[in-house]
């Protein structure tokens, strides 16, 4: 129960970080001292998550094929977030302050960065899928509550960054997170009000 809490409250505080940081995050790469702050906060962030989202899925139970598969396409989302932080938090900002002006180093640098974020993005909602499919059918009404919630934020960014009804640019990454980090905040929540011991144990 205590490890519950304390990854219960990793997640909330790691989403409510992560809506902050993305509210400051600079419009363009000439800002590099802020945009180091942010994306190297985001990294930081990320890997909280990951801590208070792996306790999550042992909870669910990781003998589960489908609740390891979750546990995989995590792992992937955070590969991708790092990777994607990193080439526009230091790799980019470092090649304004030397003063770099080749237009194609830029224009590699953001399709990789829009590449790992969308990738990131569906691997994210895919682990979210595959753990809300064992809270809607094996939890009561709450866990059943969140796990209707979790389909819905793990579908809906990815359908829309597939459709092209959104993009990873700064206004669509803001929503697309947001959305992600609600659901975030909502598991870590219920972990730590201790309903997923009584639910599913």
């Amino acid at each position: 129960m205590k490890n519950d809490r304390n990854a219960g409250g990793l997640l909330v505080m790691a989403s409510v970080a992560s809506i902050l940081m993305m509210a400051h995050h600079p419009s363009n790469a000439h800002d590099y001292a802020m945009g180091q702050l942010v994306h190297g906060a985001m990294i930081a962030i990320v890997a909280v998550s990951a801590l208070g989202l792996t306790h999550l899925a042992r909870r669910l139970g990781v003998e589960r094929l489908s609740v390891l598969a979750g546990l995989v396409a995590y792992g992937l989302a955070v590969f991708s977030g790092v990777g994607a932080a990193t080439i526009n938090g230091f790799v980019v900002t470092n090649l304004v302050a030397k003063g770099e002006t080749d237009h194609a180093i830029f224009a590699l640098a953001w399709e990789a960065n829009q590449a790992l974020a969308r990738m990131g993005v569906v691997a994210t909602g895919a682990a979210f899928i595959l753990w809300s499919i064992q809270l809607v059918t094996r939890g009561r009404w709450a866990g059943r509550a969140l796990g209707g919630l979790g389909i819905v934020a793990g579908a809906v960014p990815a359908l829309m960054l597939g459709t092209g009804m959104m993009t990873m640019h700064l206004h669509g990454a803001i929503l697309i997170y947001g959305v992600q980090a609600a659901w975030m905040a909502l598991a870590g929540l219920y972990l730590w009000s201790g309903r997923l011991a009584k639910e599913l144990d």
